[in-house]
């Protein structure tokens, strides 16, 4: 889903659920929109440096209630 999608989206409250994912491979977060990575034009996943450019991209939309879900494991 792209930011104009998500935009659209938001606009008619369809969107239920946004989650701020750490991205493993990646070393950054990613945005998830009811189950779908929020993309670039080029439809690959935006990926964030930190967590706070997550939630200032989210601001910017529009987005003030989301969830931050980070998945760690011990070794």
């Amino acid at each position: 889903m792209t930011e104009r999608e998500l935009k659209l989206l938001l606009d008619a409250n369809a969107v239920k659920k946004v989650h701020v994912l750490y991205a493993l491979m990646s070393q950054g977060y990613m945005i998830v929109v009811d189950g779908k990575p929020l993309e670039t034009t080029k439809r690959e996943a935006k990926e964030f440096k930190t967590l706070d450019a997550a939630a200032k991209q989210l601001f910017k939309l529009g987005v003030a209630d989301f969830s931050v879900k980070l998945k760690t494991h011990s070794c």
